[in-house]
C-alpha cells in the first residue's frame, strides 16, 4: 500500500483543515460531500495488472457564515493524496465573492464546472486539452493567491465573471504527475502540503460567460489566461531545454499565454459541449528561445434516454502543433483522439460508465479502455 507514504506533509495540512473547518463551521451552514470512485483502465496490447485498478476518494466541503466562506477539496488514492483546493472567501456583495487560497484557474467550461472525481461529469475522461496538469494535461489546472468572482444579473438573463492571481504550475521530469498520469512530465501545482514557493511564478486568468437564462446551465464565453511555468532543470533534459551546462542548477521559466472560447448547450435529451484554445509560447531551449503557437478543440455529444441512460461521444483535434516547443516537454498529451461512451444512472446517486478511445500521441497511437464506478454521499 502506497497510500500516505508520503503522508506526512498531507496528514499535517488535513488535520489543519479539519481544525480549521470545525473552528468555523461549528456556527456555520456546511455542505459535505464524499465522491468514491473506482477506475479499470486497459491499453490494447498490455498487460493487465492491479496499476490498472484505481480506487479514489474525492472530499468536498463548503460553509458559510455571515460574509465569510470556506471551501476544501481532498482528492485521496492508493498512490497519491492531494490537496485540491483550499479557499477562504468574503461576500463582498450578494453577488460578489473574494476568496485567497488554492482555487480551480478560471479557464473555460469544463475546469471549472467540474472537480477532481469523475460522477459530476458524464464521461470517464477529461478532453485532452483540458486535462489535469498532475496527469499529462498541458493547462495549469490551479492556482494559489486570489480569486474575485460574481455575477451580473440582467433580467432573465445574466453574466458570470471571474478573475484570478496567483503562483501557478512547475513542470517537472518525473514520470505520472499527482493524478497518475502515464506520462514521463506533468505540471505541479503549488501544494499546500508540500509548499515551496520558489518554485512557482505568478499567473492571471480572467472569465467572463453569458447565460441567456440566469436559472439554466446554457452559456457561452471565452477567457484568457497568461502563466510563467517554471522549467525546473535537471540532468536529464538539460540539453533539450537548458541554454547551456552551466545553467543545470538554474529554474527557468516557460511563458504560455491562452485564449479561448467556450460553450454548454442543453435542449431536451441532446447536450453539446465545445471549447477551442490557442496557445502561444516561449520555451528557453539550448540555442534561443522557440516561440510557437497552436490550437486546440473538443466537441462533445451527449444524449439522454429517460434521465437515465446516456451515450456520448468526442472528438479531440490539435492543430498546428508539429515541432511545438511545448508540447515537447509534455508527452502525456494526446493531440488527437476518438471518444465513445455510455453512462448508466442508478437509484442512489450512483452511475456506472464504459468508454473507449483512441489517441493519437506525437510518437505513436493507442486504444484505450475504460470502466467506470462513481457515486456521491
Amino acid at each position: 500500500m502506497l497510500l500516505f507514504s508520503d503522508g506526512k506533509c498531507f496528514l499535517k495540512a488535513s488535520l489543519l483543515i479539519i481544525f480549521l473547518g470545525h473552528a468555523f463551521l461549528a456556527n456555520a451552514t456546511i455542505d459535505f460531500l464524499v465522491f468514491p470512485e473506482i477506475k479499470i483502465n486497459h491499453n490494447n496490447g498490455e498487460s493487465f495488472s492491479n496499476d490498472n485498478i484505481t480506487p479514489s476518494l474525492d472530499f468536498f466541503l463548503s460553509g458559510n457564515m455571515g460574509s465569510i466562506k470556506l471551501l476544501s477539496e481532498l482528492y485521496v488514492s492508493e498512490r497519491v493524496q492531494h490537496i485540491e483546493r483550499l479557499q477562504v472567501g468574503f461576500n463582498l456583495t450578494p453577488s460578489a465573492r473574494l476568496w485567497f487560497g488554492r482555487h480551480h484557474n478560471p479557464n473555460g467550461y469544463w475546469h471549472t464546472q467540474y472537480h477532481h472525481g469523475t460522477f459530476l461529469q458524464t464521461s470517464i475522461t477529461r478532453p485532452s486539452m483540458v486535462e489535469l496538469g498532475g496527469a499529462g494535461g498541458i493547462i495549469p489546472s490551479h492556482s494559489t493567491g486570489v480569486l474575485l468572482e460574481g455575477e451580473l444579473e440582467l433580467q432573465t438573463s445574466a453574466w458570470h465573471y471571474a478573475a484570478s492571481i496567483g503562483l501557478t504550475s512547475q513542470l517537472n521530469f518525473t514520470s505520472g504527475g499527482h493524478h497518475g498520469g502515464d506520462s514521463s512530465s506533468s505540471l505541479s501545482d503549488f501544494d499546500f502540503s508540500n509548499p515551496k514557493p520558489n518554485n512557482h511564478e505568478l499567473g492571471y486568468a480572467f472569465r467572463l460567460a453569458y447565460f441567456p437564462d440566469a436559472l439554466a446551465e446554457n452559456q457561452l464565453g471565452w477567457f484568457i489566461n497568461h502563466e510563467e511555468i517554471t522549467l525546473k532543470a535537471n540532468q536529464h533534459q538539460t540539453s533539450q531545454t537548458m541554454h547551456d551546462e552551466h545553467t543545470i542548477n538554474t529554474n527557468e521559466v516557460i511563458t504560455l499565454d491562452i485564449i479561448g472560447i467556450f460553450a454548454n448547450y442543453q435542449e431536451k435529451s441532446w447536450r453539446f459541449i465545445s471549447e477551442a484554445y490557442y496557445f502561444s509560447s516561449k520555451v528557453p531551449t539550448e540555442m534561443k528561445v522557440e516561440k510557437n503557437g497552436f490550437s486546440a478543440a473538443y466537441l462533445q455529444i451527449e444524449y439522454t434516454f429517460n434521465d437515465q441512460l446516456t451515450p456520448y461521444m468526442r472528438l479531440d483535434r490539435t492543430f498546428s502543433h508539429a515541432n511545438d516547443a511545448y508540447l515537447r516537454l509534455l508527452d502525456g498529451y494526446s493531440v488527437n483522439a476518438n471518444t465513445l461512451g455510455v453512462r448508466l444512472d442508478l437509484p442512489g446517486h450512483n452511475a456506472f460508465k464504459l468508454e473507449y478511445s483512441k489517441q493519437d500521441f506525437t510518437d505513436g497511437d493507442t486504444e484505450q479502455w475504460w470502466l467506470n464506478w462513481s457515486a456521491v454521499w
